[in-house]
């Protein structure tokens, strides 16, 4: 390869084997680099546009191929938008978190993910979530969830709507936790979780109609014990309670479906 050069220094095996290669990157890729930290610093903002061609290539001392192929390579990754013609340009644009989501689940699903190991990571990182919302957001968080559970409790009938619901009452209790981390990893989940339980319950109340509703009742209920732990600031018993919640819950909805990847659930998108 090209970029892969040899420099001295670099350690040799007793056979002259090469035990290290020092990866030099493309003069497009070093542009593209450079600006990308411009937008990460906020030195570019949304909507910003990006110097003439000519300008930088007497900037960064390159060819006009150059600085076209590092607008590629921007463009690829959302970060500008090259708009041609006589008022053309490069557009910045800020980074876009959907774009975490989509190929994380993407990723998930070309590794063969299962809806087990969703759970699984929901039961790991929800109850912290509970705990940064009681240290964080207790004072706005109840009225934000209490919302959430009216909106479920009148959809109840519909299983699409009501676990959308139920999805929405989990993205708004990550999202409340004001952890960026954790708000961007349950962004990727949040759609595998929906539209496994809008099967679930459709299924289940196919099956037994009264059962089914019971647990919804249930559910809810258990969500509005935890909005009354958040609002009493109880930190240790909000993470217990909904940790308890949630291993319940997952029981429920995995049980059946321990080796259903996720990719089936969008086989039809």
């Amino acid at each position: 390869m090209s970029d892969i050069k040899e420099f001295p220094g670099i350690s040799r095996g007793a056979a002259g084997e090469r035990r290290q290669a020092l990866y030099i990157p493309k003069a497009p890729q070093i542009v593209a680099a450079h600006i990308k930290k411009q937008i990460v610093n906020g030195e570019l903002r949304e909507g910003d546009v990006l110097q003439a061609e000519g300008r930088l290539m007497e900037e960064f001392g390159v060819s006009r191929p150059t600085i076209r192929e590092a607008f590629r390579i921007l463009e690829a990754e959302a970060l500008i938008t090259v708009a041609r013609g006589a008022k053309g340009g490069a557009i910045v644009h800020a980074p876009n978190p959907a774009l975490i989501a989509s190929y994380a689940l993407m990723v998930l699903q070309a590794e063969g993910t299962t809806v087990h190991e969703v759970y699984e990571a929901r039961m790991a990182f929800e109850p912290s979530a509970v705990r940064f919302v009681v240290e964080h957001a207790s004072t706005v968080a109840p009225a934000v969830l209490r919302q959430v559970v009216e909106e479920e409790r009148q959809v109840i009938d519909d299983p699409k709507a009501f676990a959308y619901g139920l999805a929405r009452f989990q993205r708004m209790l990550v999202e409340l936790s004001g952890n960026k981390p954790l708000i961007h990893l349950w962004a990727a989940m949040h759609e595998v979780v929906e539209r496994h339980q809008a099967m679930v319950i459709s299924m289940k109340r196919r099956g037994g109609h009264e059962m089914a509703m019971m647990a919804a009742v249930t559910g809810l209920r258990s969500q509005e014990r935890l909005i009354q732990l958040i609002e009493r600031r109880d930190i240790d018993q909000a993470e217990a309670h909904w940790r308890r919640h949630l291993s319940r819950a997952n029981r429920v909805w995995v049980s059946g479906f321990e080796d259903l990847r996720i990719s089936e659930l969008f086989k039809d998108s």
